[in-house]
């Protein structure tokens, strides 16, 4: 009996690696993009429509970030008039006090971002996490003059 040596036609071949390589770009782009989707559902901020309107922002997301060191609270901007007179004023920031050891993250790192403010654009403010007040699981209340918004969860 005489061996034949297995060959694939050259047509075949291409189509096969042609295959191979999608399949290798879907798997790769579900373990990069898939597990990232999955870890943002779950997570809401609650709204308040009195401190919306009031301060021309809406509280997007609160984070412990910087090696446990900072806090980051983003918000979207509503109103353009507003959200820029609640961002210039550095001297009153919106003060985070965790609900259930009732410690609080006050001081303001960042908070001017330098730019004119869009309508839709997410920006952030920056927290020293002092004593570390804040930790991921906490939820959060954040003050603003007379306006509260309870309930934040922290990532």
């Amino acid at each position: 009996m005489v061996a034949i040596p297995f060959r694939i036609p050259r047509p075949r071949l291409g189509r096969l690696v042609l295959a191979l390589l999608v399949l290798a770009l879907v798997a790769v782009s579900i373990v990069r993009f898939g597990g990232y989707a999955d870890a943002r559902q779950g997570y809401a901020v609650p709204h308040d429509g009195q401190l919306e309107a009031s301060l021309g922002i809406r509280f997007t997301q609160a984070a412990v970030v910087g090696d446990g060191g900072l806090v980051e609270l983003r918000y979207v901007v509503l109103d353009t008039q507003k959200a820029s007179a609640f961002q210039n004023d550095t001297k009153h920031p919106p003060r985070l006090r965790n609900e259930r050891s009732g410690k609080l993250a006050w001081r303001a790192a960042l908070m001017k971002q330098g730019h004119e403010l869009r309508p839709g654009q997410s920006y952030y403010l920056l927290y020293l996490n002092n004593g570390s007040a804040i930790k991921r699981g906490d939820k959060i209340e954040i003050t603003s003059g007379q306006r509260r918004l309870a309930h934040v969860p922290v990532r």
